[in-house]
């Protein structure tokens, strides 16, 4: 009995011995049950980080700080990360601490790089430090000085710009807009004037207007109804009639449509109006072949050419 008790007594203290080593561990974001791989990093000032504080990539918690010593030769401090292995790291990754450390709280970033290459345990990867509040109040001292410096530079320019000359050309431009404003007014009140005054004969005017509107509109849909298809009507049969004509000019009937399309015809016609030109010729210039006076009765002569 008492070796059992002896035994369970040494069991249950090896049992809390490995839950309080897994729960440390555990508090220190490492998981017993986990793999990890190691990576180095080098920062030269590592303010607001802890062994507390957790490797993030993307806001994701992927490892934590396994160990930080401060290098000798160059003054740096190093980093020992325990990343876990199911997540891959290309091996132009950085390491980043960012956030403003108001409160002396910053964050250790992760982020992937683009190279096909994965990083092994044992590499050193870029490290990036973002600025601290400081910084970025010395950054923000920076520009507010340059606005101020901008602000005076722009004074100083309106002051040129506004010398007595100007600013008194500038009274006068104003003083004619008001002129111009008050001429504007009144004009607006002589022009509701006018039109209460002769409203009368606007709506009249206006009446007239719709009554010739209506009138036009009528003209237009009686002659849309008569007229206009009479007038297509007459075009109609024009239009059938003229190509009928074409047609019958085409198929060779009628005396045009013969002489379009016989070619012997038209030469004959051709040949005989040749002919009749040198008869009408012949005849002006010798009259007498053909038409013969006597007084004292015809003899036959012979007519010398």
């Amino acid at each position: 009995m008492t070796l059992k008790r002896e035994y369970k007594a040494a069991g249950f203290a090896i049992l809390s011995i490995i839950l309080f080593i897994w729960g440390f561990n555990f508090l220190k974001g490492k998981d017993l049950l986990k793999s990890y791989r190691e990576f180095y990093a080098v920062f030269d000032n590592v303010e607001g980080i802890d062994n507390s504080t957790p490797v993030k990539m993307r806001g994701l918690v992927i490892g934590s700080i396994k160990d930080m010593r401060f290098r000798e030769r160059d003054r740096k401090i190093v980093l020992t990360l325990n990343i876990d292995k199911s997540y891959s790291i290309p091996k132009d990754s950085r390491i980043k601490i960012s956030g403003n450390g108001i409160l002396g709280s910053r964050n250790l970033e992760l982020e992937p790089g683009h190279s096909p290459e994965q990083a092994r345990s044992g590499d050193t990867l870029q490290s990036a430090t973002a600025g601290g509040f400081s910084e970025m109040l010395g950054s923000a001292q920076e520009q507010l000085e340059a606005l101020i410096v901008n602000t005076n530079n722009l004074i100083q320019n309106l002051n040129l710009v506004f010398d007595t000359t100007n600013r008194r050309n500038l009274k006068q431009s104003l003083e004619n807009l008001r002129i111009m404003s008050n001429d504007l007014t009144r004009l607006t009140r002589q022009t509701n004037a006018l039109i209460a005054a002769n409203r009368s004969r606007i709506d009249q005017t206006l009446t007239n207007l719709q009554q010739s509107s209506g009138d036009m509109k009528q003209i237009t849909e009686r002659l849309s109804k008569t007229d206009f298809e009479v007038l297509v009507k007459n075009l109609t049969e024009s239009s059938e009639k003229l190509n009928l004509i074409l047609q019958n000019l085409q198929q060779g009937k009628g005396t045009a449509g013969k002489l379009m399309n016989d070619e012997e015809l038209y030469d004959q016609l051709n040949q005989t109006l040749q002919n009749l030109d040198a008869l009408l010729r012949d005849l002006k210039t010798h009259p007498k072949r053909y038409v013969h006076f006597s007084v004292f009765g015809r003899k036959d002569k012979q007519v010398k050419d």
